[in-house]
């Protein structure tokens, strides 16, 4: 028997989606159990030390798991010296285990990977490092990854590694990772098998939480709440950025589909079920972290304390249904201050709502690259380093270190940070001029950039800076 899907009880205006992220928290603290209290310490450095007994929890009404706001994702890792993609598989596990003792003597519990992270070494990397705590001081989260096509046969293999790399009898959360369209769901899932494969784990206890991520179209979101299954999570990017301009949310399958769900509609349709949420890409990609300095000024202004990071974590935070925010956290700094965010989590107030609002309009006006550095772009049979290309070019855009006009009074200060800080992060052999337009790059692209366009124009911008004398 099938279920209707629910209808979105009313519609976010802007000023509302800002308004609930001010007060949502009080909502979620009711509904999910939050658990926070007290203040950080100082440290000697002047940043507050994150408080070992502070973190903020939310309760999953679905199996009662006390999750950790503050959600530790496994997509990019720390990396040897000798790696040359920041989503290769040579993980520097030292430094892995130290932010995995360090996140859950802090209080951080959720863990999140899958089976194409790393190239599949993040699996392996976060069993080894998990397997040195206790099982019940941790729960989790792994995938079956759709973007494979999987068989029956081949999801049972791929389930029976994944256990395996992980060093676990079961998963807490398991998902169908980057659900798209209907075409694809019905293909994999449903005539294949793997769903009702999946099921049956649950049932064996092997799958104690069983939800999906989701990157796909309006008919998709509506296809999978009418399925009759119960679901116990799902995993949504969820973003200021996107929720108050773009509205847009990744995609990346080889069932693209052609309209993807706008960010707003996907979260009025979401809250009615009452499906907790986990949320993906609160930073997008990072690119919240680093505004430019205009919006970054706005922020300050308003708390001078907090960086820009911190902000976008506490706006999803306060949102509805939230159960638990990833962050991808290679550092230990961004660890200690996602760990202040969160250890406890206040919600933003009114005033600083507007201020984001404001920060915001100013950062989307600039002339940025969408790139979040997710990697699905490369390797580039060409060598050249998409990301770090288009990382440098974006972090000249948001310093203001792009240069303009020769007449312009920065102009050679502005050319030469620009040339010679694309020669310090690019390596000349793997730079933008030796793109040949192959167009290999642009398909599974989570923005859909033209990539190769992209790379043209700057290597001609590039070109340009380098004849003049």
């Amino acid at each position: 028997m099938k279920k209707e899907p629910p209808a979105a009880s009313g519609r976010f205006s802007r000023r509302t989606l800002l308004k609930g992220a001010a007060a949502g928290a009080a909502a979620a603290a009711l509904a999910y159990g939050l658990d926070s209290c007290g203040l950080a310490g100082s440290s000697g450095s002047g940043l507050p030390e994150p408080d070992k007994t502070q973190m903020t929890y939310r309760i999953n009404p679905n199996s009662g798991d006390k999750v950790s706001l503050l959600g530790f994702g496994c997509m990019r890792l720390p990396m040897s010296p000798e790696a040359t993609s920041p989503a290769g598989p040579q993980i520097d596990e030292a430094a892995a285990f130290r932010l995995v003792d360090y996140a859950l003597a802090h209080g951080v519990n959720y863990f999140d990977t899958a089976y194409v992270y790393h190239q599949g070494v993040s699996e392996e990397v976060i069993g080894k490092a998990l397997k040195r705590h206790p099982r019940d001081s941790f729960f989790l989260a792994s995938k079956m990854p759709s973007s494979r096509n999987p068989t029956l046969d081949e999801a049972e293999k791929i389930f029976a590694t994944q256990l395996a790399r992980c060093q676990v009898d079961y998963f807490d959360y398991y998902l169908l990772h980057s659900i798209s369209t209907v075409e694809q769901y019905r293909q994999i899932y449903e005539t294949n098998g793997v769903l009702d494969y999946l099921l049956e784990m649950k049932r064996a206890g092997r799958i104690r939480n069983f939800g999906w991520s989701f990157h796909g179209d309006r008919p998709m979101l509506e296809y999978i709440l009418s399925r009759d299954v119960h679901w116990d999570c799902a995993l949504l990017q969820l973003n200021y950025h996107d929720l108050l301009n773009r509205y847009i949310p990744l995609i990346f399958s080889p069932y693209r589909a052609s309209e993807p769900a706008p960010v707003k509609w996907m979260l009025e349709t979401m809250i009615p079920t009452g499906i907790p949420l986990l949320v993906m890409e609160p930073l997008l990609g990072g690119r919240l972290a680093r505004l430019n300095r205009k919006a970054l000024t706005i922020l300050q202004e308003e708390n001078p304390r907090a960086g820009a990071a911190s902000w976008a974590f506490r706006y999803v935070a306060g949102l509805p249904n939230i159960l638990t925010v990833l962050s991808g956290m290679t550092y230990m700094e961004h660890l200690q201050d996602n760990l202040r965010t969160y250890s406890p989590f206040e919600p933003l107030s009114e005033r600083e709502a507007d201020a984001l609002k404001r920060a915001l309009d100013i950062f989307v006006t600039q002339e940025n690259i969408p790139c979040t550095a997710c990697y699905y772009c490369m390797p580039c049979p060409y060598g050249i380093d998409i990301p770090a290309v288009f990382t440098h070019y974006n972090r000249c855009v948001d310093d203001e270190y792009i240069p303009k006009g020769s007449r312009d009074a920065d102009y050679a200060k502005a050319r030469r940070a620009f040339l010679v800080g694309y020669d310090r992060s690019v390596p000349e052999i793997r730079q933008a001029f030796r793109c040949t337009g192959c167009g290999k790059c642009t398909p599974p692209c989570p923005q859909r950039i033209n990539i190769p366009d992209q790379l043209a124009r700057l290597g001609k911008f590039v070109e340009g800076l380098r004849s003049e004398v």
